[in-house]
Formats: structure tokens, sequence, C-alpha cells
């Protein structure tokens, strides 16, 4: 019988949980032996990615979906057997609100993210004025912009809808994202289909209005298959992937509160725990954020971890609030709102959770949850609990009316755990995957590199598990062993 060869996995959140589930499945496809073991420095395995149930309310304290339109979420659901599991949004109220001027108002069906794909609907809109419709109307008589290389959002928006446009629209609903500042996102990295439709037709609004037709042509291919909306999540809450995961993996080594302090390279990789177990192996999957994996690899590859230490986080909390009905005199008609940077207040949007999915309040009661922090409002995020629960609930009292206190409240710290794609960061995550070739056996995984949501870590966890079982396995290479495509 074969030795079996063993990996490494440090760091328990989706990214860590899907390299080791893709690995159990490459090792069954190609029949080979193999031990995987997987180290988790907090008492719980997820990551951001929590769910608590409390007085019947569904508590998200991370994210709290995933989109359909990137499909490695929803194919490992359907290999973990979950697909009946997952949920769409409440289609009668897919709608969202931007705040302008003391009230919410409702973005124009089909907009998206920076510009209008539907006239109609654009025109008529009370939440841009008659020059900033004008203005954004001329973007189809801007020329594009000459020459190559990456560009700012807000460069890139400013250029072609003008700054209005940026302000009102655009800051708030990408912040609501990213929780970046747009000044120095990068275009490239994070909304690469705006770039390419200014290239391929000379216009944003073009581009929206050609991939609208085109999709009406090809809207019979999906007909025949199940539909589903652009966010999705589980019955149980989105923790309800991970614990999965790990139910399925009995065959991995599973270790909570492991927290690695050292890693060394003498032809196996070795590493040390806080608690001074050592382990080692033939490969190692650093499934953590750009900055522990560099104090990790700062012996091993100066060089790297620099590189890997240089991509900035943002630190964020969300703050889930609990209210009876008639409490709230607003409507809720949709799915949340966001609020532009410029309006100076307290937090960066708002979900109507309970509107959204089912599932998550009891009847007669709502759920709201608040996000605050990011790079736009550090010093809400540095507020003690206490006052950061005051802050909110006055937010919430200004933007729907609400005058009595919460039911209860929760929340929810992530500090140094959103990844800034500043300008030039795809050219700087091909410097680190070039310096990570020198190093046969290392691979990394999480959102610091080809996206930030659900779907780009299980992707790139799966194109990290198939990295390792090519050197590792190299005689499989060949072979037909993987289900994930390169990111």
């Amino acid at each position: 019988m074969a030795t079996p060869r063993k990996v490494l996995i440090i760091g328990g959140g989706i990214s860590g949980l899907a390299t080791a589930y893709h690995l159990s499945e490459l090792a069954r496809q190609g029949s080979f032996p193999l031990e995987i073991t997987l180290l988790e420095s907090k008492p719980r395995f997820g990551g951001v990615i929590e769910t608590r149930s409390r007085e019947g309310f569904l508590l998200e304290g991370g994210p709290d979906s995933f989109i359909s339109e990137k499909p490695a979420a929803l194919e490992l659901s359907r290999r973990l057997g979950m697909v009946q599991e997952v949920i769409g949004t409440n289609e009668k109220f897919r709608r969202s609100f931007i705040y302008k001027k003391g009230r919410l108002v409702q973005v124009p069906e089909g907009f998206y993210l920076i510009a209008p794909s539907q006239i109609n609907a654009f025109i008529r809109t009370p939440l841009l004025s008659w020059a900033t419709k004008f203005r954004m109307g001329c973007e189809l008589f801007i020329p594009k912009r000459l020459g190559g290389g990456d560009e700012s959002v807000a460069s890139f928006v400013r250029r072609r809808f003008g700054e209005n446009t940026l302000r009102e629209v655009a800051q708030p609903m990408i912040g609501g994202i990213y929780t970046a500042d747009p000044e120095y996102l990068s275009l490239e990295a994070t909304m690469p289909q705006f770039l390419e439709m200014e290239r391929t037709y000379g216009s944003v609004i073009r581009g929206l209005f050609a991939r609208k037709k085109h999709g009406k042509k090809n809207s019979s291919r999906a007909a025949s298959g199940p539909r589903y909306s652009l966010f999705l999540s589980y019955r149980q809450g989105m923790e309800q992937l991970t614990r999965t995961i790990v139910s399925q993996l009995p065959e991995v080594r599973f270790k909570v509160s492991s927290a690695v302090m050292e890693l060394k390279h003498s032809g196996r990789w070795e590493v040390m725990t806080q608690q001074g177990e050592k382990f080692s192996a033939d490969a190692v999957c650093l499934a953590l954020p750009a900055q522990p994996a560099a104090r990790l690899l700062g012996e091993v590859a100066p060089s790297l971890a620099r590189d890997l230490a240089a991509i900035p986080y943002e630190s964020v909390a969300t703050v889930n609030c609990a209210y009876r009905r008639t409490d709230i005199p607003h409507s809720l008609e949709g799915f949340g709102f966001v609020v532009p940077a410029f309006t100076q207040r307290k937090i960066v949007a708002c979900s109507f959770s309970s509107v959204k999915f089912a599932g998550r309040a009891p009847e007669g009661m709502v759920l709201l949850r608040a996000f605050v922090g990011g790079a736009l409002h550090r010093e809400v995020y540095a507020l003690e609990d206490d006052a950061m629960v005051r802050t909110v609930t006055e937010e919430l009292r200004h933007y729907l009316g609400v005058e009595t206190r919460p039911v209860f409240t929760s929340v929810s710290r992530y500090p140094q755990t959103m990844p800034q794609y500043q300008v030039g960061h795809l050219h700087h995550v091909a410097s680190i995957r070039s310096q990570l070739a020198a190093f046969p056996g290392l691979y990394l995984a999480g959102n610091a590199y080809n996206g930030i949501g659900v779907p780009d870590c299980i992707k790139s966890a799966e194109f990290a598990a198939s990295a390792i079982v090519k050197h590792i396995q190299p005689e499989l290479a060949h072979r037909n062993v993987s289900v994930a495509e390169k990111s």
C-alpha cells in the first residue's frame, strides 16, 4: 500500500475548508492516499462566515449570501448535496435604496452599480438631478481612454459619468460591497466588465444594452434548468455551508484553537503551533489573510512575505438589530439601503435581512443589519460595542423613523479582514504568484488575490487544491481529476 502524502492547511475559513474538501475529492477520484490536516487558530471553523440563532432570529455576522453569477459556491453546494437547502431572495421586494437628502430613494430598475440599462426608469428616477442625468447620457459620446494599464474606480466613473454620479451613486453602491475608497480601488481587479465595455463598445451604457440584448437571445438556454436569483443563501444561514463541509470530511484531521506560530522548509514543510505541537507535510496551503500569511513566511520567503504584507486591509463590523414590525414606520419593501460617504453619516449600509431572505425573523418581527467601518468610516469601527450600538440605532431612527429601542442587538467585528484591491492589484498578485513558483509545495488561497466573495474564495481554494495534487502526485497531472478551473 502506498504511503499517504501529507497536506497541511492553515486557516479554517471557507477558503481552507473548500481546499480540504476539494483535496479529498481529488484523492478519491485519483485513488491515492492522502492525509489532510487543517489548523484553525480560533475555537470555531468558518472564519467570517458566522451564523447565530437567538430568540427565533437567524443572525449573520459576516456575509449573508453569495452570488449565483459566479458558479463556484453553487457548484460546491451541489457536490455537498445541499441544493435543496439553497434559498433565493424575496422576488417581491427585489429593490434597494440610496440615502438622499433625508430620505431613502429607490435605485432605478436596471441600474447596474454605475450606469443605467433601462432608459425609462433612468429618466423617471428622482435619485438623480436632470443635470446628473444629462451628464450620464453624455457617456455615450465620451471617447475611450487611450493606452492600457489600471485605473481607479473613481477616476473611471468621474471620467465617463461625472463627479455627481461618483458621489451620489457609484461610491455608496461600490462601498457597500468593498468597504473601500473608490479613489484607490482598482477597476481591473474589481469591475473589469466596465473596462471591457469601454474597450469593446466605446461606452459602458452601450455595453450594458448589448449585454442585455445578448442575454435575451440566450435566455432560452437556462429555461430548462433551475432558475436562481442573483443572491443566494441557505435555509439555516451561511454557516450551514461550512458546517456541512466539516461534517462530510471525517477523514480530515481538524484542529481548532491551533494558532500556527512558525513555518519552516527543509525538504518538507514544518509548522509549530502556539501549543507546541509540530506538524510536517509534503505541501502546505496558507488559507489566511495576506498579512498573517506574510508573518509566517518572513524567514522562509522574505521577498514574498513583503509583497503579501503590502496588501492593505480594512476592518468592518455588523450590528444586527431586532425590532417589532409595528415599531418601524418605513415600508421596508426592499433589500436595504446604502449611504453616500459625502453625507457624513455613520453607517455604510443597512440590509433588511428578514425581507431579503425567508426564515430570518419570527412573525411580526424584523431583523435589520447595519454595516460600519471600512476605509471611509474607521472612526465608527473604533467605537466600543455600546457606543457603536447607540450610533447605529440613532442612524436607523434617522433613516427609518424608528423611535423605539430594538428588542436586542448583536455586534460582530471582523478586524483586518477586507482586502483593499488598490490600483495595480492584479500586477501585484501576478508578482506574488511568480515568486510562489520558487517554493514547490507552498500554496495560497483566500480573498486577498482574485475576488472577495464566497464564490471567489471557493474558486481560489479549488485552484490551490488542484495545484497541490499536481505537486504531490505528478503522474496524475495528465488525468482529468479536477472539477476546478484555473483562476
